[in-house]
């Protein structure tokens, strides 16, 4: 499961946890196999463009729950800071 497999030789399944190198870059990403990318917090990324991959853990046996919206009043009723 720690061997790192090239993006020509397999994928990972859908909603796969993964650890991702960036072709050109040194420092490995954590994130998500899904949509035929490889998804992280700072973007996604299409299998061109990723090198070699690991897993991280199982996909979920359950569909991701539903997102969530922040109240926009919450920042909105609250009296903005008196400059000095």
């Amino acid at each position: 499961m720690n061997s790192w497999i090239d993006t020509t030789q397999s994928l990972p399944i859908e909603h796969e946890y993964v650890r991702f190198l960036v072709v050109g870059h040194t420092r490995a990403l954590m994130g998500v196999y899904e949509n035929d990318s490889f998804c992280s917090r700072w973007g996604a990324y299409d299998k061109k463009q990723v090198g070699i991959w690991r897993k991280l853990g199982d996909a979920p046996q359950g569909p991701a729950p539903p997102r969530t919206h922040p109240d926009q009043r919450y920042w909105s009723d609250r009296p903005m800071r008196e400059s000095f």
